[in-house]
């Protein structure tokens, strides 16, 4: 049971890692264009299979070319071994013919009285059998011996008392066969009566007197033999070797027939390809071949035209009709991207590319009705939006006017409370001049008929309102405003600077004794324009700077509508309203050192708002 459960835990695993392995090799392939996948599919299923296969082919006829090599040296071993075979085969037939022959065993016996018996004999025998006999199966010269004492020596016989001191004659007595064959070289006085020569020797034993002696002796044709097996050895080298002797060659340095047998070392080489040993008549032979030159070069050139065509069949055209299939998925498809990306940037064309009725053509065919049909209904939205955009600007307008109807009362009656005190605390000399600042504020408050002022004018109404805090602080106040005469015509909502500007005095330096400065500046910055209100009043923690940041920045109408401040919470929804959402409110501030609220307004804005140039009065 726990192998079972084994078994199937062990295939689970092996499941969920194939699934893990597709997933990964799936996302790998996702983030690939198309012509590259398909360059891959080429690659691995086409182009490699192809070069693997030919490589194949190439190395089968390798092989088959050194099979090849291999048969046809040892074909030449068992040519050169059979014609060796074949020639000393029908040497001994013909010494069979001459063993059984009467007429030669009698020639050999009978004692011959005199000289011309002797010679009526010979001609008798040598026309009507030797000269035949010589003339047949590689034998070159035929010889017979006799130990008969009668018999005079020349032509084609000779008594057994000339050749006893001969090699041939020797190595034939110690074997004591009836039948011997031995290559020897035959080296005499006379130069032309050097060479080598391979004999086949016979007893004539089988008719006749038994203790007479009586052999004959067959020289074969070793030239002829010799030839024969140059002309199987092709482009190879053959050595047909006997008791460490090379007796045939095809070797032109050791096949000289004037030069004795060389010695043979071809056991302990290297390059010996094919052998053969076998043995004939009692004498043990070798064949040797060497030098059989595998060309592969020359057979790789000889297929070469053979195996370009195949490569080229199995590789180029799968190419051209990947390629043709490329083209078709990959136009088509950037060609809709292209009109894709169109529609991202609201511009809705039609496909001008009707063809194909694959599934891509049906796909273009879709983009065109679906364009049509979000053309026609962004038109409807758009002009409902219209309609309704001009609904809210109107009810914002009216918003924005109600925020500044409500600021009026609160700020005249800080400055008339300022008057108040300051009348209570310098007697009643300098009130009129007092009044009389707060009554250019009024007659500017009175001409304003809009919302939103020049930059250049919200700035002379701080100015005005900065000059009666003057008077109220004393001597001991002070402030400074830098402005750059081109940041003039900006247009911003009316009485929002002078609203920041009266929290700084009020809250800031509204302490018994307080020597306070404000300074108020502008400038532009990293494609925004900043205006700076700073203190150095009480200040605040950091608690209460992101606290105020928080709700000056976030805060609605509706939020508004429910808290008792109408000050700086006013303002900022005034400025966001009329300058865009991304202006914001910064505060800086440090408990005892003072604190600066920082304007921020987007510099895009500038440039769709400035009221013209404008000189300062």
């Amino acid at each position: 049971m726990k192998s079972l459960e084994k078994l199937v835990s062990l295939a689970i695993r092996s499941r969920k890692w194939r699934h893990n392995v597709f997933e990964s090799l799936l996302k790998i392939l996702n983030n690939k264009k198309i012509k590259r996948k398909i360059t891959y599919v080429y690659i691995l299923c086409v182009l490699l299979p192809t070069v693997v296969t030919n490589l194949i082919l190439l190395g089968s006829s390798f092989r088959l070319y050194i099979n090849e090599r291999n048969i046809n040296i040892n074909n030449i071993a068992d040519s050169v071994s059979h014609d060796i075979v074949k020639a000393l085969e029908s040497a001994v037939y013909v010494t069979v013919d001459l063993y059984t022959s009467a007429s030669i065993n009698d020639f050999l016996e009978r004692n011959y009285e005199t000289d011309s018996a002797y010679f009526e004999n010979y001609r008798k025998v040598f026309d009507n059998y030797v000269f035949y006999a010589s003339t047949k199966h590689l034998v070159n010269d035929i010889t017979f011996y006799s130990d008969n004492a009668t018999m005079i020596n020349g032509g084609k016989y000779y008594r057994i008392d000339t050749i006893q001191e001969e090699e041939w004659y020797q190595k034939f007595k110690e074997a004591n066969t009836d039948l011997y064959v031995y290559p020897y070289y035959q080296n005499t006085q006379n130069i032309n009566s050097k060479k080598r020569m391979i004999s086949v020797i016979r007893k004539l034993n089988y008719l006749g007197v038994k203790e007479r002696e009586k052999i004959v002796k067959l020289d074969l044709n070793y030239n002829q033999i010799n030839e024969s097996i140059n002309s199987l050895a092709f482009d190879t080298k053959v050595y047909l070797c006997n008791l460490d002797r090379i007796i045939f060659t095809s070797d032109s340095e050791a096949g000289n027939p004037q030069n004795d047998y060389p010695e043979s070392t071809l056991n302990d080489r290297k390059d010996v390809q094919a052998t053969r040993k076998f043995n004939v008549y009692g004498i043990d032979w070798e064949v040797y071949v060497t030098g059989y030159k595998v060309d592969f070069m020359a057979y790789l050139k000889r297929n070469l035209w053979l195996m370009s065509v195949l490569f080229l069949a199995d590789a180029l055209i799968p190419a051209v009709m990947l390629a043709l299939f490329s083209n078709s998925i990959t136009r088509r498809i950037l060609l809709l991207g292209e009109y894709l990306e169109k529609v991202r940037n609201e511009s809705f064309e039609l496909l001008p590319y009707g063809d194909g009725k694959d599934e891509i053509g049906d796909l273009l065919v879709n983009y065109n009705h679906m364009t049509l049909r979000m053309k026609t209904f962004i038109e409807n939205e758009l002009k409902s939006k219209l309609e309704q955009q001009e609904l809210v600007m109107a009810r914002q307008q009216a918003e924005l006017q109600a925020l500044s109807s409500q600021i009026n009362p609160h700020f005249l009656f800080n400055v008339l409370e300022s008057i108040r005190m300051h009348s209570v605390l310098k007697g009643e000399e300098e009130t009129s001049s007092m009044i009389e600042s707060l009554a250019k504020l009024m007659r500017k408050s009175a001409d304003w008929g809009t919302d939103n002022i020049t930059l250049e004018q919200e700035i002379g109404f701080t100015r005005d309102y900065l000059e009666l805090q003057k008077y109220r602080y004393g001597e001991g106040f002070h402030y400074k405003i830098k402005l750059e005469e081109q940041f003039y015509s900006l247009r911003i909502p009316s009485l929002v600077l002078v609203t920041f500007v009266e929290n700084s005095c009020v809250h800031g330096l509204n302490r018994p004794g307080h020597n306070g400065s404000i300074f108020l500046s502008g400038y532009e910055k990293d494609g925004y324009f900043y205006l700076e209100i700073e203190d150095t009043g009480i200040g605040m923690d950091e608690v209460q700077v992101r606290r105020y940041e928080k709700r000056l920045n976030e805060a609605g109408i509706q939020e508004l509508q429910k808290s008792g401040s109408l000050g700086m919470l006013n303002a900022s929804i005034r400025l966001r309203k009329f300058c865009g959402e991304g202006t914001r409110i910064l505060i800086e501030s440090e408990p005892g050192e003072g604190t600066c609220i920082i304007i921020r307004i987007p510099s895009d804005y500038m440039d769709r708002n400035q009221a013209g140039t404008k000189t300062r009065n």
